[in-house]
């Protein structure tokens, strides 16, 4: 007998495999866990920035040879105890620059620490700071995507010649595959890629050096300290640097919302076709939670909580477009809010794709049942009328009006009967030959779908050609994110060269 790791969970007992951990947590959300300080996450940003700053002061000669080696000696000992959870946030100090600031001037006792602030504002300060927070945040975004998609093109790989039933207004429509469907949905993701990596191409410049808004008399090096941090350059004009604050967070947030409302979109899939009620495919063991007083239950909470989280990136994409309508150019405390925001958004929705992928990878499709319910409905009767009009020379129209007739008089039966197409034909006055292993061929699933090999079709033919496309595209992208990110790892490494 199986042995089971021990639950934490009240429910469970019946589920043969332990529920998945991050399945658990993403389930739980914000119930039981405690969100840092927002300044907090920057931490590891501002220090960066600093680290940059500093040497940008020491280079163009603002600060002597001494001054710049004694902050960066104390920055990149800062940047250790923030590793070690040594270095918190005092609130009192307002911000986490100022934290940072007070570190090495008064618990360093370097006098030079006075002079880091040279040149610059908090306003272009905290931009930088978050736009290399947004920069790790998309990236690591789009690494989940990718990972999910892979996944999916895995499972239609295997699943590219299983039959089922395709729906329009949630009722019976046309036959596919299941290979089509899952293609579908990692086409749709690989939109969401391509966006992301647009925001993470559009955000990769630096705002330091902006200062308040309208630049410095300080003869600094901007493009200098948009190196040290892997900026692809610097954003010019130093008023729109400011102004912009919250502007990147939205055009972001509204990548995000379109990928959440792709996974929703996934995720009402998987919860209806699990059901016992479509029962065309079951979710692993794993990924489904249990009731506290209903012991039988199998939930794809993880699916409700996705479509929920749709919903709440609307509402952030909405707030962040509303905040900054109708600010005067130049810094307002407004953008303030901003940073919260996109923040959030993030947390809420960063083990999404992970998740998903998860639940996908472990899924089984229940092909035999799939067959069987593509068989009723008269889900071929479209295909019916095309084959019709094709190999008989009939107008679309003609063909659609003996089926839509050939399918009542075959109601009883449950698809499309010889006679019945044979009654139709003859009401609607058309003579043509039809035998009955005509008809047997056109009830056959398998080959109607056969006949789409188009591009984009549902036939294996045209699903494999979609998943070679599909793998293409993915991989195109990962070596562009692959270059992003090796410039800047190359970048952070140049900057804290002393660890």
């Amino acid at each position: 007998m199986m042995e089971k790791t021990p639950k934490t969970q009240v429910w469970g007992s019946r589920l043969i495999t332990t529920p998945d951990e991050l399945n658990v947590e993403f389930c739980a959300g914000r119930d039981v866990i405690v969100l840092p300080m927002a300044d907090e996450v920057l931490i590891p940003y501002d220090i960066w920035t600093n680290l940059a700053h500093t040497k940008m002061l020491g280079k163009c000669g603002i600060l002597t040879q001494k001054e710049t080696s004694e902050l960066k000696k104390e920055l990149i000992e800062l940047h250790r105890l923030h590793q070690q959870g040594r270095f918190t946030l005092d609130p009192k100090k307002e911000d986490v620059h100022i934290n940072v600031e007070h570190f090495i001037t008064h618990t360093k006792s370097i006098d030079a620490g006075k002079k880091m602030h040279t040149g610059r504002s908090r306003n272009d300060q905290v931009a930088t700071d978050m736009r290399l927070f947004m920069r790790d945040q998309i990236i690591s975004l789009i690494n989940s995507l990718s990972k999910l998609v892979e996944t999916i093109l895995k499972k239609a790989e295997y699943e590219k010649g299983t039959i089922m039933p395709g729906f329009t207004h949630y009722q019976p429509a046309m036959l596919t595959t299941t290979g089509h469907w899952l293609t579908a949905w990692s086409q749709a993701l690989l939109r969401d890629i391509a966006r992301l990596t647009s925001d993470l191409q559009r955000i990769n410049l630096s705002p330091l050096g902006a200062a308040a808004s309208f630049g410095t008399s300080w003869p600094i090096d901007r493009e200098y300290t948009a190196a040290l941090m892997g900026f692809d350059g610097v954003e010019e004009n130093t008023l729109d640097c400011i102004s912009a604050r919250g502007e990147f967070e939205a055009n972001i947030a509204s990548s995000i919302a379109l990928m959440m409302n792709h996974l929703s979109t996934i995720s009402q899939d998987i919860i209806l076709l699990s059901t016992p009620y479509y029962n065309m495919l079951s979710i692993d063991d794993r990924y489904v939670t249990g009731s506290s007083i209903m012991p039988q239950k199998r939930n794809p909470d993880f699916a409700e909580i996705i479509r929920s989280k749709a919903s709440f990136s609307q509402g952030t994409l909405m707030s962040l477009l509303s905040i900054l309508k109708g600010s005067m150019s130049g810094y307002n405390r407004d953008a303030q809010q901003t940073k919260y925001l996109i923040m959030d958004l993030f947390r809420e929705i960063a083990s999404a794709p992970d998740v998903l992928a998860g639940a996908c990878s472990t899924m089984v499709f229940k092909r035999d049942e799939m067959l069987s319910q593509s068989k009723k409905g008269f889900m071929n009767s479209a295909d019916v009328a095309d084959w019709m009009a094709q190999k008989h020379n009939l107008a679309f129209r003609e063909s659609y009006n003996v089926l839509s007739l050939a399918v009542k008089y075959s109601e009883e039966s449950g698809q499309l009967t010889y006679e019945g197409l044979v009654k139709a034909l003859t009401e609607n006055e058309i003579e043509i030959e039809i035998t009955k292993a005509d008809v047997d061929y056109l009830n056959a699933p398998s080959a109607m779908i056969d006949q789409k090999n188009h591009i984009g079709g549902p036939s294996s033919e045209s699903v494999s050609k979609m998943i070679a496309n599909q793998q293409k595209k993915l991989s195109d992208y990962k070596i562009l994110l692959l270059q992003i990110t090796n410039k800047i790892d190359e970048a952070k490494n140049d900057c804290f060269e002393d660890i």
